[in-house]
Order: structure tokens, then C-alpha cells, then sequence
């Protein structure tokens, strides 16, 4: 029975180490997220598509998931913030009348295809 205790003690150590980010990990899921952000803040500023800020954790968890990271425990959510912001200036720059509403929009559905239509 201790045999069987220590086992799954160590077992469930393993798992939880897994599930840790390295440093270099962090930073390439919080560049994910940040370009991610900032093509939803496009969209709800530029494209008339509001998007629920409560719901953007969650599908930054999706995303990560999808790229094939099992976690975000670590990232910086100030970070991220700041950065799409930062970021969504440039495309802001580059198409300032919503020339890629379009393109993000398609970006969001193919994604994320159980999401209902943003255009309805």
C-alpha cells in the first residue's frame, strides 16, 4: 500500500511539473496572446464587433491550448495588456478604417468554428 501511495505522490509531482511554463514558454504564449488581443480590440473598436472582455481569458486559454501549450500559468496579463494595446496602435496605423475587419473576422471564425457568427 505505501508502495502504491508513493507512486502516485510522485506521479501527480510529475504532472504538476508538466504543467509549468518555462521561461521561454511564457514569453512565446504571451506573444500569441498579445497578437491575438490586439486583432479583438481591432474588432470591437474598429470593425462594430463588441467583444465581451470577460470572455478574452478564456479564449486566450483556448488559443494556447490550440498551439498546443496546456497551460498559461505564469503569463503576465499586465503584459499582455499593455502590448495589445501597443499593438493594435500599429494596426491601427496600417489600416485606420477598418480595412481588416474582414480578415480578423475570418481569423476568429476559423479558430474558433464553435463560437456563434459575430456578424449576427
Amino acid at each position: 500500500m505505501r508502495i502504491i501511495l508513493i507512486a502516485l505522490t510522485i506521479l501527480s509531482f510529475n504532472t504538476f511539473a508538466d504543467e509549468s511554463l518555462s521561461k521561454s514558454q511564457i514569453k512565446e504564449v504571451e506573444a500569441l496572446l498579445i497578437e491575438a488581443t490586439s486583432k479583438l480590440i481591432y474588432l470591437d473598436r474598429d470593425c462594430d464587433k463588441p467583444i465581451d472582455g470577460e470572455k478574452v481569458k478564456e479564449m486566450a486559454k483556448l488559443k494556447a491550448f490550440s498551439e498546443g501549450y496546456h497551460t498559461i500559468e505564469g503569463i503576465s496579463w499586465e503584459t499582455i495588456k499593455v502590448e495589445a494595446h501597443r499593438q493594435y496602435g500599429v494596426l491601427k496605423t496600417k489600416a485606420p478604417v477598418g480595412e481588416l475587419c474582414d480578415k480578423y473576422k475570418a481569423d476568429i471564425k476559423g479558430n474558433y468554428k464553435f463560437l456563434k457568427d459575430i456578424d449576427g
